[in-house]
């Protein structure tokens, strides 16, 4: 529950610039990444959100058993190699595990008549975080494109303690380096 109102002030308190982002963009994700502190052995939460396209590859309801069966391998990915998407500093000797990985779809009325309802689906996954050692003076860089090769523009957002920062990670190009 904490981390829940922590991942919340990171959304509140970031620059509107860093929330522009349209809410269902594809080749996007967003990832907030909480850690109460920087000093000792922090633990934090991380969530992931982005349209399903780019980890499932369709967007789509999954009827068939192929769908379902490429649904579930895309989450089950995600959960095993989410330590390579947001790669946390080796020094702090963290680890991340997969708390939830579900897909959302989201159904659109048609606004003109005769016009097919669209549908929308997003994943969104959270993960808990534990580290052994601090995380003063590291760096966390990305590498979202080598798992989903789709997602090419993600937009974090970090809070550690009292540190807020934000970057724009595109190409998996970007890190963000937490405050010592």
């Amino acid at each position: 529950m904490r981390f829940a109102l922590v991942l919340l002030a990171v959304s509140v308190a970031l620059p509107a610039q860093t929330r522009s982002r349209k809410a269902h963009e594809h080749g996007s994700a967003k990832v907030n990444i909480a850690f109460e502190t920087a000093k000792g052995s922090p633990k934090g939460v991380i969530e992931f959100e982005s349209p399903a396209d780019g980890v499932v590859g369709f967007e789509y309801e999954a009827k068939t058993a192929a769908d379902k069966a490429k649904v579930a391998a895309a989450l089950n990915t995600l959960k095993a190699r989410f330590a390579e998407m947001v790669i946390l500093p080796a020094a702090a000797a963290c680890k991340v595990t997969n708390k939830s990985a579900k897909l959302e779809a989201e159904h659109h009325d048609a606004k003109q008549k005769g016009a097919k309802q669209e549908q929308h689906s997003e994943v969104h996954a959270e993960f808990d975080v534990a580290c052994a050692k601090p995380l003063s003076g590291l760096e966390i860089r990305f590498g979202f494109m080598k798992v989903f090769p789709k997602i090419h523009d993600v937009e974090v957002a970090l809070l550690v303690g009292d540190q807020q920062a934000s970057a724009d990670v595109e190409n998996d190009k970007g890190v963000l380096k937490i405050a010592k």
